[in-house]
């Protein structure tokens, strides 16, 4: 499943291969962990966490940027020890769309966004 997970990324996901022709996702490298971090402290479910770092980020970096390290993420899921899963980067792609659609412009309404979404006390 994990392979066919990783063939589905490469084959159907048109940011990868754009990937190729430019640098790698700098600035989501940049503040992934302290995002990541803020985030964690909020508590909730995955796909909450997913939504919320990626709109934090989408909010700091480009959007492409964004969802190739949510790519590059659960790719290293597929051949680490975590769990890679097609809805975590459906709820990376809803966090990034919030801000595109101007929906969230702050840190904390990336969170009440991603919480009307993937409410926080939601059992997982």
């Amino acid at each position: 499943m994990k392979l066919l997970t990783v063939f589905f990324f490469i084959l159907f996901n048109s940011s990868f291969a754009e990937s190729s022709k430019k640098a790698f996702p700098i600035c989501s490298m940049i503040y992934v962990s302290s995002i990541k971090t803020k985030v964690e402290k909020m508590g909730g479910y995955d796909k909450f966490k997913h939504c919320a770092v990626s709109c934090m980020l989408a909010l700091r970096c480009p959007p492409n940027d964004v969802l190739e390290i949510g790519i590059l993420k659960e790719l290293a899921d597929v051949v680490g020890p975590g769990n890679s899963e097609m809805d975590d980067l459906e709820a990376d792609y809803k966090g990034v769309y919030l801000v595109m659609q101007k929906k969230a412009k702050s840190d904390d309404t990336c969170k009440q966004q991603c919480d009307k979404i993937y409410p926080r006390n939601k059992c997982q």
